[in-house]
C-alpha cells in the first residue's frame, strides 16, 4: 500500500512539472549598455526549443546575479517568450583616497580590486575598504577608519572615494614576560624582532604591533630556550591587548621555562655497509657530552653528516636525530640514526608568487633538479640559496608526494617579492677624506633578469669618484657572473705627498665558482692615471713623475669565504689572493701580488675575536720605476694610529710620503656590546694594529728617510652600522713609530665590508 502511495504521489509531482513547464520559443533582453546581449544569453544558458520550468528560470537569474555584471536581474515567461531584464553595474571611473599621509596613493591602490574601467559593486566596496583597515592594521594604525563613497557620473560611470582617517600608530609600549627565572625581560626582548618604543627606533617599524610578527617572535623565544638545554620550555599564553586610546599594545608572554639538560652520551647508530665503523663520523659531532643540549648544533650536525655521507655516494642518506630527555637527572641521550633512506626522485619543482623575477632567476639557485634523487639538505641550501638574492621579502618551500606514486615528490616554492631598486644618499665625515656626500641609483634586479645595475657619486673635500656599473650573474645563462664598471676618480694628495692624480678607466670582470665557498674572478682594466697639480716645492721623485701613464693590467681573485655571516660574521674565516700584471700594453709595467686572511672567534654571545693579516708586493717589470700612484701607503685604514702615508720612506726636504714596494699588516680586534639596544647597531671594540712597509723602488738614502722597524698601535672604538653604512670611530695610541712618523690619535671613517 506504501509503494503505491509513493508512486502515485511522484507521478502527481511530474504531472504538476510538466504543466509549469513551457517550451522556450523567444528570448527578448533589454537594458544591455556595454554587455553584449550574446553574452547576456550565454550566461543565463537558455536554449530556443527547450522546456523551461520556473526553476530553470531562478537558476538563470542566480548566474547573472553571480557574474557581478549587473546589479538587477529579472526573467519572465509569457507564452513561451522569455523576457530578461537587466541593469548593468557601474564602470569604474577613477580611485581616490582621501586624509592619507603615511601610505601613500600608490600603495593602496595595490590593496583595493576597484580599479579605473573595472565593474563596481557594493560588495567589492566594502571589501576594499576592509582590506584597507587591514593594511593600516599591519602598520601599526589600529584607530584608522575607512568610509567608502560613490559619486555617480554620466554614462553609468562612478568615481570610488576612500575617505581615511589614519590615527596615531599604535606602538608597543610594554612586553611583558611571566614565569621567565633563567634569562631576563631584556634579554627575551632582545631575541625578538618587536619591541618596546623608544625614541632612537624613528628609523624602523619593529616598535609597532604586527600580529604575524608577534607570532614569529613567539617561535624565536622557544627557539632561544631550545638552544640553550631547555627541552621542555612552552609558551603557556600570549596576548596583545591594545590600550583603551587605541594608540599603544601590551604583549605579555606566559612562559614555562622547565628543566635545563646536559648531554649524558651521543651515539651513532649507522646502518650504512661502509661505515660499521663510527669513527669515521664522530668527528662530525658539534657538540662534547656534557654540554647543555643545543637544538641549532644538533641540527648542524646532521647537515654535516648528510654533507659528509653525499660526498661518499649515498644520494639517499636519512640523519635522523633522536633526544631521550630523563627528567630526573635532567640530561639528555642524543642518538644520530643514520640509515639509506628511501628512494624518492623529484618529479616537478613549482614556483608561485614571482611576478615579477623570471622562473630560471630563481631556478638557477637550487642546487637540485627535476629528475634528481630527493635530497632535504639540498632542498635547504637551495631554500637559502633564493633567499640570499635578497629579492623576497619571503621565501617558502613545501614538498608532496606525488598521489599513487611514492618514489616520487613534488616541490613548491611560494615567493613574496619586494622592491629591489634603491636611491641612496648620505653625507659624512673622515679624518682623512674631510666632508663627505655620496649618492646613487641602483637596480639589483633589471627586468626580473638577476642582473644589476649601478650609478654612484661620491663627492669628499679629497676625492671625487664618478662610477657606472653593470654586471650578469649568469652571463649567456652559464654559472659565470660578468660585468663592466666604468670610473672617473680625482684625488687630493697634497698634504701627504703634494701632488694630486687623476684616473679614468674601466674593468670588466668574469668569476665563477669552485665550491659553495671558493670563487675565482678574472679581470681586465684599462686606464689613464694623470699625476698632476704637483706643488713647486715637492719631492724631485714626485716631480720626475708628472704626466700621463695608461695603464692596461690583467689580474684575478682567488676568494675562500667560511664566515657564518657576511655581514655580521662571528665564527668561520675568509682569505683572499690577488694578482695583477701591467704591461699588456700600456705605459705601466709591474707584477702585483696582494693577500688577505681573517679568522673569527665566537668568545661570548655578541661578543667576537678576530685576527687578520693583510700583505702585498709589487715591482717593476724589466727595471721599470713605479708610479707613485701604484705603491703601498701605509696608515689610516691599513694602519691605526697613523695617518694616511704616515708610515713609510719620507723625503727629507719636503716632509712627501713616497710610498713603499711591500706592505704587510696584523691586526686583533674584540667587539662587544655595550649596553645599548641590539637594534641600533652599535658596539664597542678595543684593537691592536702592527705593520710594516718596504722602501720605494727608488729609495735614495741621501734624500729620503726610512726604517724597517715595526709600527704598532692599540686603541678603542665604536663600530655603528647605520643607515647609511658603517662608521667607526676610533681612538689610538702609536706605542712603536719612528720620530718622523705621522700619527692620529682620532679617527673616523664610513666602512664597508667583504
Amino acid at each position: 500500500m506504501k509503494a503505491l502511495k509513493y508512486t502515485l504521489l511522484t507521478a502527481v509531482s511530474l504531472s504538476a512539472f510538466v504543466a509549469n513547464a513551457e517550451t522556450l520559443k523567444d528570448i527578448k533582453i533589454s537594458g544591455t549598455n556595454r554587455i553584449e546581449n550574446e553574452t547576456v544569453l550565454n550566461y543565463t544558458g537558455l536554449k530556443i526549443g527547450q522546456n523551461v520550468s520556473e526553476a530553470d528560470l531562478d537558476a538563470a537569474t542566480k548566474t547573472l546575479f553571480a557574474t557581478g555584471l549587473f546589479s538587477n536581474v529579472d526573467i519572465k515567461m509569457n507564452k513561451g517568450s522569455a523576457s530578461v531584464k537587466v541593469e548593468e553595474n557601474p564602470i569604474v571611473y577613477e580611485v581616490f583616497f582621501e586624509g592619507n599621509k603615511a601610505l601613500e596613493d600608490n600603495v593602496l591602490k595595490t590593496e583595493v580590486q576597484l580599479k579605473p574601467r573595472s565593474v563596481y559593486t557594493k560588495a567589492k566596496l566594502q571589501k576594499d575598504a576592509d582590506r584597507l583597515l587591514a593594511v593600516y592594521r599591519r602598520n601599526g594604525r589600529f584607530a584608522a577608519t575607512v568610509d567608502p563613497k560613490i559619486i555617480k557620473k554620466d554614462q553609468n560611470r562612478v568615481d570610488v572615494i576612500f575617505e581615511i582617517n589614519e590615527g596615531g600608530k599604535a606602538f608597543v609600549r610594554e612586553i611583558v614576560f611571566e614565569g621567565n627565572t633563567a634569562f631576563s625581560e631584556k634579554v627575551l626582548e632582545g631575541k625578538m624582532m618587536t619591541q618596546e618604543k623608544a625614541w632612537y627606533r624613528f628609523l624602523s617599524n619593529t616598535d609597532t604591533y604586527d600580529a604575524d610578527r608577534f607570532k614569529y617572535d613567539q617561535e624565536l623565544i622557544r627557539r632561544f630556550y631550545l638552544e640553550n638545554g631547555y627541552l621542555d620550555f612552552n609558551i603557556i599564553d600570549s596576548m596583545a591587548e591594545l590600550t583603551a586610546d587605541k594608540e599603544g599594545f601590551i604583549l605579555t608572554l606566559k612562559l614555562d621555562e622547565g628543566e635545563r639538560y646536559r648531554i649524558e652520551k651521543q651515539e651513532l647508530k649507522v646502518t650504512l655497509p661502509d661505515y660499521k665503523n663510527n669513527l669515521d663520523l664522530e668527528d662530525f659531532l658539534e657538540q662534547d657530552d656534557g654540554d647543555f643540549i643545543d637544538i641549532t648544533k644538533v641540527e648542524k650536525t646532521v647537515d654535516a653528516l648528510t654533507d659528509k655521507l653525499l660526498n661518499d655516494g649515498y644520494a639517499f642518506v636519512n640523519v635522523e636525530p633522536d633526544i631521550i630527555p630523563n627528567r630526573e637527572s635532567h640530561t639528555a641521550k642524543v642518538t644520530y640514526r643514520v640509515s639509506e633512506g628511501e628512494k624518492v626522485f623529484i618529479r616537478r619543482i613549482n614556483i608561485k608568487g614571482n611576478s615579477r623575477t623570471q622562473d630560471t632567476v630563481i631556478r638557477r639557485e637550487f642546487r637540485i633538479k627535476e629528475g634528481d634523487a630527493y635530497n632535504a639538505n639540498l632542498l635547504r641550501r637551495s631554500k637559502q640559496n633564493v633567499s640570499d638574492l635578497d629579492y623576497f621579502s619571503t621565501v617558502e618551500m613545501n614538498t608532496a608526494p606525488v598521489p599513487l606514486n611514492p618514489s616520487m615528490a613534488d616541490v613548491e616554492m611560494s615567493v613574496a617579492e619586494k622592491s629591489t631598486g634603491a636611491f641612496n644618499i648620505g653625507v659624512g665625515w673622515s679624518s682623512y677624506d674631510g666632508m663627505m656626500f655620496e649618492t646613487g641609483i641602483q637596480e639589483r634586479n633589471i627586468l626580473g633578469t638577476g642582473k644589476t645595475a649601478g650609478l654612484n657619486l661620491m663627492l669628499s673635500q679629497k676625492e671625487t669618484q664618478y662610477t657606472v656599473s653593470l654586471s650578469d650573474p649568469y652571463f649567456l645563462g652559464y654559472p659565470l657572473s660578468a660585468g663592466i664598471e666604468l670610473y672617473h676618480t680625482t684625488r687630493d694628495n697634497s698634504d701627504s705627498s703634494s701632488y694630486s692624480y687623476k684616473t679614468i678607466g674601466g674593468t670588466i670582470h668574469f668569476g665563477w665558482n669552485y665550491t659553495e665557498r671558493l670563487r675565482q674572478v678574472v679581470r681586465y682594466t684599462l686606464r689613464q692615471d694623470d699625476i698632476d697639480d704637483v706643488d713647486s716645492d715637492a719631492s724631485l721623485s714626485i716631480k720626475e713623475q708628472k704626466g700621463k701613464t695608461i695603464v692596461s693590467m690583467i689580474g684575478q681573485d682567488l676568494i675562500y669565504d667560511k664566515r657564518d655571516s657576511r655581514l655580521n660574521p662571528t665564527t668561520g674565516y675568509y682569505t683572499s689572493f690577488s694578482s695583477d700584471l701591467a704591461g699588456l700594453g700600456g705605459d705601466a709595467k709591474f707584477f702585483r701580488i696582494d693577500g688577505t686572511a681573517i679568522k673569527y672567534f665566537s668568545v661570548a654571545e655578541d661578543v667576537v675575536f678576530s685576527l687578520r693579516a693583510d700583505g702585498g708586493y709589487i715591482w717593476g717589470i724589466g727595471g721599470e720605476d713605479l708610479r707613485i700612484n701604484d705603491r703601498y701607503f701605509l696608515g689610516d685604514r691599513s694602519l691605526r694610529g697613523f695617518e694616511y702615508g704616515g708610515v713609510g720612506a719620507r723625503d727629507k726636504a719636503t716632509d712627501d710620503a713616497l710610498g713603499g714596494d711591500w706592505y704587510t699588516t696584523v691586526s686583533a680586534e674584540l667587539t662587544f656590546p655595550i649596553g645599548l639596544p641590539k637594534e641600533m647597531g652599535i658596539k664597542g671594540k678595543v684593537f691592536s694594529d702592527a705593520g710594516l712597509i718596504g722602501k720605494p723602488d727608488n729609495y735614495d738614502s741621501k734624500t729620503m728617510e726610512y726604517s724597517n722597524k715595526l709600527r704598532a698601535a692599540a686603541g678603542t672604538g665604536i663600530e655603528w652600522s647605520s643607515p647609511m653604512g658603517v662608521i667607526n670611530f676610533d681612538f689610538s695610541y702609536a706605542f712603536a713609530k719612528e720620530d718622523y712618523d705621522k700619527t692620529r690619535v682620532f679617527r673616523l671613517n664610513f666602512g664597508k665590508g667583504f
